[in-house]
């Protein structure tokens, strides 16, 4: 008959095939020296697992936080296995960075988890969340305001910075843990902050999951239950979402016929890939009402200077950037313009290649015959200005509207390129030229845009 210890390797082994967590290799261990890392470190190394533990001294408990690194060491000494330790002053980051100290301590945790792993060559890391964590977090995320993916809480696995992250004993509870390390005789250290309830997950833990019992004695297996169908719900929607947004790009049709659970998470997904954060619900609302909305041009100001644009019945996120401001001479021959895909020629009608030449090696191109007295008397190209505005075809236009008609990006058109003289814009390439200015029509002047 199989005893106690042997029924949790069993289980925690279950839960790994399950979830596709491999317990073999060598895995980074986050060891903290309390039961749950204890008992995680033991059960790796009984699935034959390499294990690498990494402890992280946050200086914040004096003589208690040394404690708890030398338990480490002597633990690891005595199983043999490869330890690291590292020591960041939490308080005075926490105070430098104006970040509280559990979230300051979390990050800083995380970075050095993720750069250990990579630098000694673990194929991942290895976390110690149970059960009780995995409730505690769920209720935390329903309190703040969560979604779906909130409410899928502390997940089997995921992938951070190239490094696959798993949690081998979320299928555990606290009191299972304690009851495998009482059966091995393995000691373990305990962090006295954790019963200091000033910290919000740690009332969550001591006076808020407890009352659950009232309600069902078996809340703790039914909460994560709950977070289990939440994170495939998410999964769900997280598969339809990233279908939606592999051009990168929303067209409106499409939306229309989209769930808007997909709609939002699409856009979350666009947003973080421009900025790497996640996007408030208010201004997730903001975009989709901007797409049921929006005319052409027109865009939403979001965080992280990201802007949500209408363009041609397509809508996407870019980074908001100041216009390239640029004023160039031309002159006869070739003329490249900085930062724009396209090049100016400025040439003799009589001596000039045939315009076939240039349609066959540019994507777009566009000329037009110009009197010899403009370029003698001085010519150049700048990007576009608001208060722009060229007559052609007797009647005075803005250059804006002309860009915003052209169907022209409106993130493309602050720096559109716009030919002038001393009478102002003489050609918007390739849409329109000044009324009178052929005279002579003894200049070509030849507008080739690059192709990709």
């Amino acid at each position: 008959m199989k005893n106690k210890t042997d029924s949790i390797f069993d289980l925690v082994k279950s839960y790994a095939e399950k979830n596709g967590i491999e317990l073999q290799g060598r895995i980074a261990v986050g060891l903290s020296g309390g039961a749950d890392s204890v008992s995680l470190l033991l059960l790796l190394t009984e699935a034959g697992a390499e294990p690498v533990c990494i402890h992280v001294n946050h200086m914040i408990r004096g003589e208690e936080a040394e404690r708890d690194e030398t338990f480490c060491r002597e633990l690891c000494k005595n199983l043999g296995v490869e330890f690291h330790s590292y020591r960041v002053d939490i308080p005075a980051l926490s105070k430098e960075r104006g970040t509280g100290t559990e979230e300051t301590a979390r990050n800083e945790r995380k970075r050095i988890l993720i750069n250990a792993a990579k630098e000694f060559g673990c194929r991942a890391i290895a976390l110690a969340h149970n059960k009780n964590d995995r409730a505690e977090t769920l209720v935390f995320n329903l309190a703040r305001g969560t979604g779906v993916k909130g409410l899928g809480s502390i997940r089997p696995y995921r992938v951070e910075k190239g490094v696959k992250i798993i949690r081998p004993i979320l299928c555990l509870s606290k009191d299972e843990i304690i009851s495998y390390l009482e059966k091995k005789g393995q000691s373990f250290v305990f962090d006295s902050t954790n019963s200091d309830t000033d910290y919000t997950r740690n009332y969550i833990r001591s006076a808020v999951l407890p009352s659950f019992e009232r309600i069902n004695a078996s809340y703790l297996s039914n909460i994560n239950k709950a977070a289990e169908l939440a994170a495939e719900a998410d999964d769900f929607i997280d598969k339809c979402a990233s279908e939606f947004t592999k051009a990168g790009v929303f067209d409106k049709a499409a939306f229309e016929k989209t769930h808007p659970a997909v709609i939002k998470r699409a856009l979350s997904m666009l947003y973080e890939r421009e900025c790497g954060e996640a996007l408030s619900e208010a201004h997730l609302t903001a975009a989709v009402d901007l797409i049921r909305n929006a005319e052409n041009g027109q865009r939403a100001e979001l965080p992280n200077g990201v802007d949500f644009i209408c363009e041609n019945g397509s809508f996407r996120f870019i980074k908001r950037v100041s216009p390239v401001n640029y004023c160039i001479k031309l002159v006869r021959g070739e003329n490249d313009i900085p930062h724009k895909k396209c090049k100016i020629f400025v040439e003799n009608v009589n001596s000039a290649p045939s315009l076939s030449s240039y349609i066959n090696i540019y994507k777009k191109v566009k000329r037009i015959k110009i009197s010899s007295d403009i370029i003698n008397n001085g010519l150049f190209v700048r990007n576009r200005q608001p208060s722009d505005s060229v007559k052609y075809g007797g009647m005075t236009h803005s250059v804006k509207k002309i860009l915003s008609e052209k169907k022209i990006p409106s993130s493309q058109r602050p720096d559109y390129p716009v030919i002038c003289d001393a009478e102002g814009v003489l050609f918007v390439p390739p849409f329109a030229v000044r009324d009178g200015c052929a005279g002579d029509g003894g200049i070509y002047l030849t507008y080739c845009e690059y192709r990709g």
